[in-house]
């Protein structure tokens, strides 16, 4: 099955967000999204994939929907600094969405990557969100 409309937009809407990001800091910053939308609403963000082990994990459809992206002329790939951006108008969301993954990817701003990933892989959440990790993932 391929990846939703929405999936496809709520990734692409961060990436706008982060301005020039990596997948690394893409995914880790996605499933603190997850995290949140399921405290808020019971229910997930996406259907995005997470697959990994202990120590590290990533989205199974990010290439993918970077490379769709990518065809459409809205990312470009800054080699040099090693990150993706999103050169369109950002994709509209519900504004609850919207509002959630500006919330969560202000919180993370400060972070530096190593940062970033103890958290994620540091939460209780994370074996059950993980396939690899000692859950059946999500």
């Amino acid at each position: 099955m391929g990846v939703s409309k929405r999936d496809r937009d709520v990734v692409a809407r961060l990436i706008w967000r982060l301005g020039c990001a990596s997948p690394f800091r893409i995914s880790r910053i996605l499933l603190l999204a997850e995290w949140a939308a399921e405290e808020r609403t019971g229910r997930r963000l996406t259907g995005l994939t997470y697959a990994g082990a202990s120590f590290g994990f990533y989205v199974e459809e990010l290439p993918s929907i970077a490379e769709s992206l990518e065809a459409e002329g809205c990312l470009k790939r800054d080699e040099e600094r090693r990150c993706l951006r999103y050169s369109c108008d950002p994709p509209e969301l519900p504004p609850d969405v919207a509002d959630l993954l500006e919330e969560v990817s202000r919180g993370a701003e400060r972070l530096d990557d190593l940062s970033l990933n103890r958290a994620v892989i540091g939460d209780p959440r994370y074996p059950r969100w993980v396939a690899g990790a000692g859950g059946g993932g999500r």
